[in-house]
This record gives structure tokens, C-alpha cells and sequence, in this order.
């Protein structure tokens, strides 16, 4: 396990071309995110660099994924075009668009809007690309982590394990330049695969380092 703290745009630059199977990442959507579970007292701070979609790592992961590798992005459904058109100038292709059902919904407008139950994930390649293992489907339920988080868009490891699984080929490396509180990386390690995590916040890298090596 590699834990690099620091800003992605920059510990991106110290790892090698052609030099991990896969990417897994949540990254700042561009949704100036403000979570309300707790206490206005005690609720996390806004995501970094969420004012807009934070699209720049984008290259540096192009590079340093392998050829036949993929990449596994979280976005959401107000900027996923925006998203959508950065991977593909980044020179992935995109593949498809993976669906996490939630299986309970958040808050948001409570009298003129859907109660919003699922994310939007985009799934894309650089190269020739087989799934190491079966097909995975399109949509994957998982129960998103109910009352206090480590991190406001803390994702349950479950999740992430099917994530990583489905892309990740046997002793394999995943790459997360935006690794919040490690669920990908607790996530491969359980899974036996090797991983490199970046984050920029001292906080959450402690909280992350503690989980993944535990």
C-alpha cells in the first residue's frame, strides 16, 4: 500500500507511466457539497475544489494507467456531461455509465424534486479492456452509509469492492487520487490487491492511513 499526502495534481506527477491496472475515485463533482447529517456544529466542512467539476487530474491518470486499464469515476447527474467530455478529451473512451442505487434517499428539495437515491458512476478505458472476472451489471445496490461519516461523501466499502473487483485484474494496483477516508483502499486491500491513495487533507490521510492499515 502507497499513501501519497498532498495535492493529486501534484503526487500524480511522481508516479510512473503504465503504472497501475486500474483508477477508482470519487473526486469533487462540482456541486460545492455541504452535508447536513450532523449538527450545523459539528458537520464536516465543504468538499476542496468543489466550487466546479475538478477535472485536471485527468491527464496525469491517463498516463499513468496501463494500456488495457480502466477507469472508475463518480460524478452526478447535474454535471455528468461535463464529465463525461473531460475523460474522453483526457483520451479514455468511455464505456458505459454504472448506476449505484443507494437503496435509501438523501434530503434535497423535500416538495418539488425526486428524493435522490442513486449516483451516477462513468465507466471508461485506455486501450484493449477485458473484465478480469464476469460481466458486471450496469446497476449496483448497496445501502449508502446511514448517520455519522468519517468523511461527507464517505462511500460504504462494500461499494467499492465491487468496484475495484469488477476492473482490478489477479495482484493487480488501483489508483485513487482522491482517496477522503480510504474506502477504496480498505477495499482492495481486503480484496488482495495493491493500492496507491492520494489526499490532500491532513485530517482525512490520517483517518484513510489508519482504516487501510488496521
Amino acid at each position: 500500500m502507497t499513501l501519497l499526502l498532498g495535492d493529486c495534481l501534484m503526487t500524480l506527477k511522481t508516479l510512473p507511466d503504465n503504472s497501475v491496472d486500474s483508477i477508482v475515485t470519487d473526486p469533487p463533482y462540482g456541486m460545492d457539497y455541504q452535508s447536513s447529517w450532523m449538527t450545523k456544529e459539528k458537520r464536516h466542512k465543504k468538499i476542496a475544489n468543489d466550487k466546479k467539476p475538478f477535472i485536471w487530474f485527468l491527464y496525469d491518470s491517463f498516463r499513468i494507467l496501463k494500456d488495457g486499464g480502466a477507469l472508475v469515476i463518480f460524478s452526478d447527474w447535474k454535471n455528468q456531461e461535463t464529465w463525461k467530455s473531460a475523460i474522453q478529451t483526457a483520451g479514455f473512451e468511455v464505456k458505459s455509465q454504472v448506476i449505484w442505487n443507494r437503496e435509501a434517499h438523501g434530503m434535497g428539495d423535500l416538495k418539488s424534486s425526486f428524493g435522490p437515491q442513486h449516483d451516477v458512476i462513468w465507466f471508461a478505458t485506455k486501450g484493449k479492456f477485458s473484465f478480469p472476472g464476469k460481466r458486471p451489471k450496469s446497476v449496483i445496490s448497496s445501502l449508502r452509509i446511514m448517520g455519522s461519516l468519517s468523511h461527507p461523501n464517505e462511500k460504504p466499502v462494500s461499494l467499492m469492492k465491487e468496484l475495484v473487483s469488477a476492473v482490478t485484474p489477479p495482484n493487480g494496483t488501483t489508483l485513487d487520487p482522491f482517496m477522503g477516508s480510504g474506502s477504496t483502499g480498505v477495499a482492495a486491500k481486503e480484496l488482495g490487491f495493491n493500492f496507491i491513495g492520494c489526499e490532500m487533507s491532513e485530517d482525512y490521510f490520517n483517518i484513510a492511513k489508519q482504516r487501510i492499515e488496521s
